[in-house]
């Protein structure tokens, strides 16, 4: 008798055999359709290695061509058999942006097989029939090819009588050869078998029917699993070209953008997405982490002017793949392509837009290639690392961008984020009114050519606000959160707009919005820590800039904001500390410099405070210096007449510090002069 090895695989309470192509818990047979049970075994043959989609496919479908919705189905019928869990994948592990691993500890057991035998006792009559393969094939998956179809499977056929066991010999598959001498034997049971195996193929096929029948009324009884907010992981670049990861990201960043358009979706912001970029976290912890619903995954791929995007919607807890396209566009189209791939997602998870909201995800008209690929890589190379250097080569490909299309509307508020940088008092590259002219200039352009540009609102509000015209700061910013509810920097600059004007709990409340929709941006969560400190709330400040730190223990803006709460707190020593960390990571800007120059006065160290100021006036002489960082070190050295001498002429050039005298604390001992007063009121701020 030929001996047949076989091998078992064990994880868990589960036992899976390839053999008799059974999977068992616990000793009870599960139920798996073919291709379901194809698709587990690759998985476990490869356990704690991640199988990339496309290879999964190849050797579940070996022969044939499907759609990856295919393989999602499996996926999900497996989850659902294997039990796991909504918060956490025990078995079967999705890789975002690359395919499935199987991280359960499996075993692998070798047990001898049996010769394959005519086993005729007086027990029921097994009949296993290619066709009721093939019929039953068809009717689980519902996706089989034609060639599918016609590949007979390794049956064996074996019928029961009270004869002794006869042998059976496979010779090919499909094809089974019978002793002569025992071939009048089985003939005698052929006619009897006849009904029993038209049974065998029509009693399936009705409880298929039946389940099919329970299944869908249960699928119309239980509705999609809601979905009110996503995360849009970073799309994998496909090129094959490390230089077109900007692409990619830009891809990414602009689906993102067209999804928070929908008021009634909670987008989480493209910083925090892109701290997932390479992640090998599974796609529940992902969720958990962001608090969200669904995630969307999917890959971008360029080829010349050609653009191919492949997408899908997961629901995160459960796994459970919601909906995945394809789509292939010319690069001048891809505009169109990115609304398309939103409204899609949009229609899946039955989010009620408004028909404004629908307008805005209508097709536009196309762009300049060349325009397209300058604006990504001013936004996605450079605008982001937000150094003085990175943003005047931003500004470069911006310029370029409308060289090549003058009525592209992006380019123009990328131009105004630029210059609005810029000007700010942690750059302070130059006189802040003229770059607030070219950052308005800018803006002003972009809403001219798309009035519904949120992005171009909210630079334009930040414009408004530091030039102390407040009232149409407000509407601006209110106009971009209502255009894009989920823009997170529109929310975190009007909460220093209401922060300026002495609405705290407005101005934490909006400021907590923007650490929802971008929990993982440093910028917004320093900016958070100063209006904690604004709000005279320094235990919860410090703890929120001690925690980008520790993100990033080279971010000089976190350093300085600290020094600046320690200072408010009167832990002068700590804010020795920070301001002079602040000063190594910056280069000596003056702006860090004119809070150590602060800090060291404070703290009694009039001579070291003094040197600071002496290094001020001389850099003055050479480069622009905010007049307000010697206001600083004067308040430091105690000399209120200097001090307002400095504050006043930081009050003609409008400068970023006079927005916050109203609530700023180290101004606290100029409150009782009558001239502190006076510049709250020229500066139309409540006194």
């Amino acid at each position: 008798m030929s001996r047949q090895e076989k091998h078992l695989y064990e994880f868990g309470p589960f036992r899976l055999d390839p053999v008799k192509r059974r999977l068992l818990r616990d000793g009870e047979p599960m139920p798996l359709t073919p291709k379901a049970f194809d698709t587990l075994l690759a998985l476990v043959r490869q356990s704690g290695k991640t199988i990339e989609k496309d290879d999964l496919m190849k050797k579940v479908w070996p022969d044939a061509m499907v759609e990856e919705n295919n393989l999602n189905q499996n996926i999900t019928a497996l989850r659902r058999s294997l039990g796991d869990s909504r918060h956490q994948s025990h078995y079967i592990a999705t890789v975002p942006g690359l395919g499935y691993r199987f991280v359960a500890d499996v075993r692998e057991v070798e047990v001898g097989g049996a010769d394959v035998t005519v086993v005729e006792k007086q027990t029921r009559t097994r009949i296993v029939a290619e066709e009721e393969e093939l019929i039953e094939e068809s009717a689980e998956t519902g996706s089989g090819t034609a060639s599918e179809a016609q590949a007979p499977s390794a049956l064996v056929v074996a019928e029961e009588t009270e004869t002794e066991p006869a042998r059976f010999r496979l010779t090919s598959p499909g094809t089974l050869t019978i002793p002569e001498a025992e071939t009048r034997a089985v003939n005698r049971i052929r006619a009897a078998n006849a009904l029993r195996r038209t049974l065998l193929i029509l009693v399936p096929l009705a409880l298929a029917a039946l389940v099919y029948a329970l299944f869908t009324r249960d699928k119309q009884r239980s509705p999609q699993p809601a979905v009110a907010s996503i995360v849009v992981l970073p799309l994998e670049n496909l090129s094959g070209d490390p230089a077109q990861e900007y692409f990619a990201d830009g891809m990414t960043d602009a689906l993102i953008g067209d999804l928070a358009k929908i008021g009634e979706l909670r987008v989480i912001s493209r910083t925090s997405s892109m701290h997932y970029k390479g992640t090998k976290k599974s796609l529940p912890e992902i969720a958990d982490e962001l608090k969200v619903d669904a995630v969307v995954e999917g890959t971008v791929q360029r080829s010349g002017e050609r653009v191919r995007i492949r997408a899908q919607l997961i629901h995160a807890t459960s796994d459970r793949h919601l909906w995945a396209e394809t789509y292939e566009r010319d690069v001048r189209d891809v505009l169109d392509l990115q609304s398309e791939i939103a409204q899609a997602i949009a229609r899946e998870v039955q989010i009620k837009m408004t028909p404004v909201e629908q307008a805005r995800l209508t097709p536009r008209r196309p762009v300049h290639p060349k325009a397209f690929d300058d604006y990504l890589q001013g936004r996605y190379l450079y605008w982001n690392k937000r150094t003085e250097e990175n943003l005047g080569k931003a500004i470069e490909y911006f310029q370029s961008a409308l060289r090549e299309d003058p009525t592209y509307a992006p380019a123009y508020a990328g131009l105004a984020d630029c210059h609005n940088a810029l000007g700010s008092v942690q750059f302070g590259a130059g006189p802040p009114m003229e770059a607030r002219r070219r950052a308005e200039e800018a803006a002003a352009k972009a809403l001219e050519i798309d009035p519904a540009l949120a992005e171009a609102h909210s630079a334009l509000g930040y414009v408004k606000h530091f030039n102390w015209d407040w009232a149409a700061a407000e509407q601006e910013f209110k106009r971009a959160i209502e255009l894009n509810p989920n823009y997170a920097h529109a929310h975190s600059f009007y909460a220093g707009y209401l922060m300026s004007r002495g609405r705290a709990e407005e101005s934490l409340a909006a400021s907590n919005r923007a650490r929802e929709l971008d929990p993982f941006s440093l910028s917004i969560s320093v900016h958070r820590g100063f209006l904690l400190g604004n709000a005279r709330r320094y235990d919860e400040a410090s703890e929120q800039l001690r925690r980008v730190i520790a993100m990033d223990p080279n971010h000089y803006h976190a350093y300085w904001f600290l020094g600046h709460i320690y200072a408010f707190n009167g832990q002068l020593d700590e804010a020795v500390a920070a301001s002079e960390k602040a000063v190594s990571l910056s280069g000596r800007a003056p702006s860090a410099l004119g809070m150590l120059g602060l800090v060291y006065g404070l703290a009694g160290r009039k001579g070291e405070a003094t040197k600071v100021l002496n290094e001020l006036l001389e850099l003055n002489e050479r480069r622009y210096v905010t007049p307000a960082a010697l206001a600083y070190v004067y308040i430091g050295l105690g000399d209120k007449d200097q001090t307002f001498v400095w504050l006043e002429k930081a009050y003609q050039e409008r400068s970023y510090y006079i927005a916050w005298l109203k609530v700023n604390p180290i101004v606290d001992s100029l409150r009782s002069d009558p001239r502190c007063d006076d510049l709250l009121r020229r500066a139309g701020l409540p006194q």
